[in-house]
């Protein structure tokens, strides 16, 4: 199947994913470019994500900020850590399902679960130490 989606370089490995959720939901709604994100210590940031609906363009962070506060009181950045591939696949889907409800509501959280769970992706079960798969959930 081929999808006709502008990725950068650091996520290009999101394709994989994104083929597996279009073969097995077809009237999803695809974007037109996949943007990749990582905040610099100069300035606080707390988005993960974010679709621009116009163009269909999602932006995805791929590193998040490690913060901490000062004897002043003051929120000071420590450092730049990167972000999970779940986390980034589970900010994927959250912002795919924007596409078709744009706001923060039952459906909303729903349609990301139902694209976070066609991704396919697993995970060990901390109780087995490994034995067994646990399906892993779309954080809401």
């Amino acid at each position: 199947m081929k999808i006709n989606v502008k990725i950068s370089p650091r996520l290009q490995w999101v394709l994989s994913y994104l083929k597996k959720a279009k073969a097995k939901m077809p009237t999803l709604m695809m974007p037109t470019q996949i943007r990749s994100f990582k905040p610099t210590r100069k300035r606080i940031m707390r988005v993960f994500g974010n679709v621009y609906f116009e163009t269909r363009i999602i932006v995805v962070a791929t590193h998040t900020q490690q913060t901490y506060t000062n004897k002043r009181g003051r929120t000071v950045i420590k450092k730049i850590v990167a972000i999970s591939r779940n986390e980034i696949l589970d900010t994927l889907a959250h912002e795919l399902a924007h596409m078709k409800y744009p706001e923060h509501d039952y459906e909303h959280e729903e349609y990301t679960r139902t694209i976070f769970k066609t991704f396919g992706l697993t995970e060990k079960c901390p109780t087995c130490k490994g034995t067994g798969r646990v399906a892993m959930e779309s954080k809401p």
